[in-house]
């Protein structure tokens, strides 16, 4: 009596496979060292050192967390677009095109709250977007930039 494998059979097996090939792939992955590290977002100037930093800015241009430094390392050596982009994806500036970002060094941008148009960017939350150019990869890490718009202050003018 000969038997033969029915097609549920046979897709559970193909399911099976699929599900051990792409655990051995996520461990794979979990290995490999991370290409963005250490972001950092603070607003400046900080006017308090020993206080804690803060991660919001107003750009209002009274000098007063008017700017936001935006820090990150790279492992791999590679050039690369630095853009802040709204939580979507869609891009809000590019803070520097093609720029060559050493491995094991901190890259350190400021963005002012200015869009590619020379707009006020909109309140709200922003993130960072790397896309190494040589790799083709494109790394958002994690944590935003918050922009809260507030009234100038006429007397926290600039004293320059």
């Amino acid at each position: 009596m000969r038997r033969t494998l029915s097609p549920a059979a046979i897709v559970f097996a193909l399911l099976v496979l699929a599900t051990i090939a792409a655990f051995a792939w996520s461990q794979r992955l979990k290995r490999d060292p991370l290409v963005l590290d250490r972001v950092s977002f603070v607003a400046v100037p900080r006017l308090h050192p020993d206080a804690p930093p803060v991660r919001a800015f107003t750009p209002n241009r009274d000098c007063r967390y008017d700017r936001i430094r935006i820090r990150f390392r790279t492992t791999r050596s590679d050039r690369g677009d630095v853009q802040v982009v709204k939580p979507g994806g869609k891009v809000t500036l590019t803070l520097a095109r093609d720029a060559f970002l050493k491995r094991y060094t901190f890259n350190t941008f400021y963005w002012d709250g200015r869009t590619r148009d020379d707009g006020v960017a909109p309140p709200g939350r922003y993130k960072l977007r790397v896309k190494l150019l040589g790799q083709g990869r494109t790394l958002v890490p994690g944590g935003v930039m918050r922009l809260h718009r507030s009234a100038r202050n006429p007397r926290g003018a600039c004293r320059r």
